[in-house]
């Protein structure tokens, strides 16, 4: 059985566990395995996007490269990188459908962030802040008490989709097995022996039909230099492969597989072309996962990080974070060369601005920062005075 139907089993014994097998349960993680893979593939994509993004400070409307830059791109806590707390966060999101983030003071007086693992929650009221404690970071657990304004708390979705697809999964598993138990049976020997009247009749006959089942008919079956003796009486036929000339292969099970990450891939709103590794239409297909699945959790993000870490007072002060996502896509400068020069030329950005999406280092002077407008982009009146002259 699949795991979650071993799972959800009726039958168990009446103090409520259930008895089951080791092999019980290395056959179960083994049906789920295809499942279990699918969902990291596709987790593992979006944390890895995640990632690539730039988390921008600003002060007065100013991009400034401050202590708060520092947490979230570079170390947000002594134990972690950006990318590893990252990919803890969006895992956490994805599998539990929320996730905590804590901050603490470290003993040198510096902020630090942290996912939690595990956390109590009080009873929610619209009225007043939510209280969080028991609050657990890998094996220590934070004594105080965190109020709502203390920790980003995020949610993926109203519903956890996590569970649906599992449920979709089971489906699968069941199927998959039947396709593996056909392929591995017809792939098998499968022999029959037809016996004569006279033969079947002699004394001990089923003892000694069994005897030679194990002693002669086994051996030949299973060793690649076996030698099956024929005795009068006795007839043997392979039947399978032998008898129907042809066998199964292994691409009905591929193709169950496929579709267990097809599906995987559509309840993340993935498309499925980037899980599945076809080349065709990716790029349509990478403007769609950043659309429908990068973009809307960086809003989240920046939105919790910018209501909680900064506030109504400074955020109308210019004071506040993004979450920009532009540097997730590779970009090839060169090949982007004239496409590169018509941004700055029309005044959208500025060289620096250019030269940090491109994941290159900026030009420490003021001529850098500047916006540049090439001066054959002007108004009609004065485009057609221009050439009245």
């Amino acid at each position: 059985m699949g795991i979650l139907a071993w799972l959800f089993n009726p039958n168990k014994r009446e103090d409520g566990f259930r008895e089951v097998s080791c092999k019980d349960l290395f056959d179960a993680a083994a049906e789920f395995a295809a499942y279990e893979l699918a969902f990291s593939v596709c987790v593992d994509m979006v944390a890895n996007a995640i990632g690539r993004c730039e988390f921008r400070t600003y002060r007065g409307r100013e991009e400034v490269q401050d202590r708060e830059a520092w947490l979230w791109n570079v170390e947000p806590n002594l134990n972690e990188n950006s990318t590893v707390f990252l990919h803890k966060l969006v895992d956490r999101l994805y599998r539990h459908n929320e996730a905590l983030v804590v901050s603490f003071r470290h003993r040198d007086g510096y902020e630090m962030l942290a996912v939690a693992d595990s956390w109590e929650q009080g009873e929610a009221q619209v009225t007043r802040q939510n209280e969080y404690r028991e609050v657990t970071v890998d094996d220590y657990t934070f004594s105080k008490r965190f109020r709502e304004d203390d920790v980003l708390h995020l949610r993926l979705n109203q519903t956890s989709m996590e569970p649906v697809l599992a449920r979709l999964a089971r489906a699968w598993e069941k199927m998959t097995s039947l396709a593996k138990a056909h392929y591995e049976w017809d792939q098998g020997q499968h022999w029959k022996v037809h016996i004569d009247q006279i033969a079947s009749g002699a004394d001990n006959f089923e003892t000694n039909f069994a005897k030679m089942i194990k002693e002669q008919v086994q051996p030949f079956l299973t060793d690649p230099n076996g030698v099956l003796p024929e005795f009068d009486g006795y007839k043997f036929e392979r039947v399978g492969i032998g008898s129907t000339g042809s066998s199964s292969s292994t691409s009905d099970i591929r193709d169950l597989v496929a579709d267990i990450f097809d599906f995987t891939a559509r309840g993340f709103l993935i498309p499925a072309v980037l899980v599945n590794g076809k080349v065709e239409g990716t790029e349509d297909a990478n403007s769609r996962f950043l659309t429908l699945v990068v973009d809307p959790l960086c809003d989240q993000l920046q939105e919790e990080i910018n209501r909680k870490r900064y506030g109504y007072e400074a955020w109308k002060a210019g004071d506040y974070l993004r979450v920009d996502s532009s540097s997730i896509i590779h970009y090839d400068l060169f090949d982007q060369a004239a496409n590169v020069e018509k941004l700055v030329g029309s005044g959208v950005y500025s060289i620096n601005d250019l030269l940090r999406a491109v994941g290159q280092g900026t030009i420490n002077e003021p001529w850098a920062d500047k916006h540049y407008l090439t001066k054959n982009i002007a108004e009609m009146d004065e485009a057609a005075n221009a050439l009245g002259e």
